[in-house]
């Protein structure tokens, strides 16, 4: 028998299951990992801190048991993670996800601050055609549109309000790139619902680029995915600022940012509220999805929902935190 015990004892923290144990990370702060070339930076006593969290994969029965019994860390399935995505390829997906939150972090503040920003891109690319769509059979994913009905694309955006200045059952052309070939493709539109035209694709911008005035490197060495481009926003708004936006404290915030300057949800936020109140933080801005969890685990530090830049941006301000200078143009050539 006690042969057995011992036997179950090894096993038990050898054998590696398929679950992931979320625990709080880290809070740091962003500033000091800010290289700026080409503008004026500024110095301040507070801190926009973003928050991580730390994460075991493929964890022994003894890290399960402890991540089950803790107050702060989570278990998950591995699928509930990855999306059944592999390994490999999952951490490349974040670590592109860290680059682009950087882009649009560096493209949505400085346009903040007035700098022009020029985009560049290479049509719209479909990537998920909606089954039983108008253009289900017709368009493809991976099909690269590049002009509807002969006016250029070079911009997602550009296609949507092409198709949308349309009605239900006009007949659109889409010249698309597709397997290094160019073809025109007709198609009826449907409606939305409300009356509005509507093909039933998904879009990304292709190769989408930016030419930035300011040359910005945040060096946040090997942690990924997109979750601090908020934080990221407001320590290069606060870098490149005279006044202190924080108004000298520390403030941890967590939320992806597009490039529009709207606020997005991400995962983890009870480890990352635990993480903020260790570091200090006397507040901490979340996107609403998010608020729930961290309140549960704020103690006495403030929760302020945010949804935008701007709401970020007036959230500091009600902490005590400096105003921006009033941005002279936005002009993104877009």
């Amino acid at each position: 028998m006690a042969s057995l015990v011992a036997v179950l004892v090894v096993v038990a923290g050898i054998v590696r299951l398929p679950y992931y144990v979320l625990s709080p990370g880290s809070a740091t702060a962003v500033e000091p990992l800010i290289k700026v070339q080409g503008a004026t930076s500024y110095q301040h006593p507070g801190r926009i801190l973003f928050t991580t969290v730390s994460l075991a994969g493929d964890v022994n029965a003894y890290a399960l048991l402890h991540g089950w019994l803790s107050a702060t860390d989570e278990v998950v399935s591995r699928k509930a993670i990855t999306g059944g995505t592999p390994t490999k390829t999952y951490n490349q997906e974040n670590i592109q996800a860290m680059t682009d939150s950087k882009t649009a972090a560096t493209k949505v503040a400085l346009e903040r601050l007035g700098y022009t920003v020029p985009a560049h891109g290479d049509g719209a690319q479909i990537v998920q055609v909606i089954p039983q769509g108008a253009a289900d059979g017709l368009l493809k994913a991976g099909d690269v549109i590049t002009a509807v009905d002969g006016a250029p694309v070079h911009f997602d955006e550009q296609s949507v309000n092409a198709v949308r200045a349309h009605k239900p059952g006009d007949v659109i052309t889409f010249t698309v790139s597709r397997d290094g070939a160019t073809q025109s493709v007709p198609v009826k539109a449907g409606d939305d619902g409300h009356g509005v035209a509507k093909v039933g694709v998904a879009l990304q911008t292709k190769n989408l680029r930016f030419d930035f005035p300011v040359q910005v490197t945040i060096d946040t060495g090997k942690v990924a995915g997109p979750s601090a481009g908020l934080a990221f926003t407001l320590a290069l708004l606060d870098d490149l600022s005279p006044g202190d936006i924080t108004g000298g404290r520390k403030v941890a915030v967590t939320g992806t940012i597009d490039i529009d300057g709207k606020v997005g949800p991400v995962g983890g936020v009870a480890q990352k509220t635990a993480a903020a109140r260790r570091a200090g933080a006397i507040a901490f801005l979340v996107p609403p999805d998010e608020e729930h969890d961290a309140r549960a685990h704020a103690g006495k530090m403030k929760i302020m929902v945010i949804r935008t830049l701007d709401e970020a941006v007036a959230a500091l301000q009600q902490l005590g935190g400096a105003a921006l200078p009033a941005p002279t143009t936005t002009t993104t050539g877009r």
